[in-house]
C-alpha cells in the first residue's frame, strides 16, 4: 500500500519545542550571589557558530500508520581574522515512521525513528534528526571556540558554550531569581551548577544590550549560558560578557532581538533558502502522493 498525503505543513507541529528535564537542587559555583562584570578579554579564534533548523513539511498515512515528512538543515558559521565564512553546510528530509525511503518526484526522505507515540513522537523524530545533524557539523570542527544555539549535548576537546534564548525552565531557587531583573547589559549572574543527561554543566545568565525605548518583560535580552563543568568555565562567563553583548541583533533587522546572535540570524536565512520554499515543495508533495492539501 503507497504512502498517502494527509496534509501539509501539519497544524500544531511546527510552533513545538524540546521540553528540557527538571534541574536538579540548585548549586551555586561562585559567591556572592551579586551581578557580574567582566574585562575585555579577547575572542579564541576562530570562533564557530553552530545551527540547526528543523520543518515538518507534510502529515502522511499508510493505512493505520502515520509518517512526518520533514527537512532539517545544520551548519557552521567562522569568524577568523575579522572574516566569516559559512561552513559544513547539510541538508537532509526524513520521513519519520518510515521503515524506507519514500520519493516524491526529486524529493527523498530517508527513513528516521519515532521517540514516542502519536504526533509528539514524530515531531521528537524530526528534532533528533536536526540535533543529530547539528552534532555531525560541529564534529568536523576544530580549534578555537565552538557556541552553539541551544543547550550543550556534545563534549570536545576545546572550550565549548551553549546559549539558551527562551526560559521555560527554572533553575533558580525563588529567592535567587531577583537578581534577573536587576542584571544590567553587559552583567551576568554568578555560575552555577547543571546536572543533565549524564552532563555536569556550569551555567549563568548574561544581560543583552536593549534599545532605551519602549517597555519591555523583566527577562527581556536575557541569555543562560552553559559550558562543561570540567572546563574553564570561569574564564569562559568572563569572555561571555563581551562576546554576547557584542554579536546581540537590533530589532530594527530581526524580530528575535537581542537574543538571536548577529551570526545565527545569518546562518539561519541560508539555511532556509537551502532547505527551498515551502510552497514549492507542498506543491511538490501534493503531486506525486495526492490526497488532501
Amino acid at each position: 500500500m503507497a504512502w498517502r498525503l494527509l496534509r501539509l505543513e501539519p497544524i500544531g507541529l511546527q510552533e513545538g519545542f524540546a521540553s528540557l528535564p527538571e534541574p536538579e537542587a540548585f548549586r551555586p559555583l561562585e559567591e556572592p550571589w551579586e551581578a557580574k562584570r567582566g574585562g575585555k578579554a579577547p575572542w579564541p579564534e576562530p570562533l564557530y557558530f553552530v545551527d540547526g533548523r528543523e520543518r515538518a513539511e507534510a502529515l502522511v498515512a499508510q493505512g493505520p500508520r502515520l509518517a512526518l515528512l520533514g527537512c532539517v538543515a545544520a551548519g557552521a558559521v567562522a569568524l577568523k581574522g575579522g572574516r566569516v565564512a559559512v561552513l559544513g553546510l547539510r541538508v537532509r528530509r526524513v520521513g519519520v515512521g518510515l521503515e524506507e525511503a519514500l520519493w516524491a518526484g526529486e524529493l527523498v526522505y530517508e527513513p528516521a525513528p519515532t521517540l514516542g507515540e502519536g504526533l509528539e513522537g514524530l515531531m521528537a523524530g524530526l528534532r533528533a534528526a536536526r540535533e543529530a545533524l547539528e552534532k555531525e557539523v560541529a564534529e568536523g570542527l576544530s580549534g578555537g571556540l565552538l557556541v552553539v544555539d541551544g543547550p550543550v549535548r556534545l563534549l570536545r576537546e576545546g572550550p565549548l558554550l551553549g546559549y539558551i534564548k527562551t526560559h521555560w525552565v527554572r533553575y533558580l531557587p525563588k529567592e535567587r531569581e531577583a537578581l534577573l531583573e536587576a542584571l544590567a547589559p553587559g552583567e551576568r549572574t554568578p555560575a552555577f551548577r547543571v546536572r543533565r543527561r549524564g552532563l555536569e554543566l556550569a551555567s549563568w545568565y548574561v544581560r543583552l544590550p536593549l534599545p532605551p525605548e519602549g517597555l519591555r518583560p523583566p527577562l527581556a535580552g536575557l541569555l543562560r549560558v552553559e559550558t562543561p563543568l570540567s572546563g574553564p568555565f570561569l574564564e569562559l562567563a568572563d569572555l561571555s560578557l563581551g562576546l554576547f553583548p557584542a554579536l546581540a541583533s537590533h530589532p530594527v533587522k530581526d524580530p528575535r532581538a537581542p537574543q538571536n546572535l548577529l551570526p545565527i540570524g545569518g546562518l539561519e536565512r541560508e539555511l532556509s533558502r537551502r532547505m527551498g520554499r515551502p510552497e514549492v515543495v507542498g506543491r511538490m508533495l501534493a503531486r506525486y502522493l495526492g490526497g488532501a492539501r
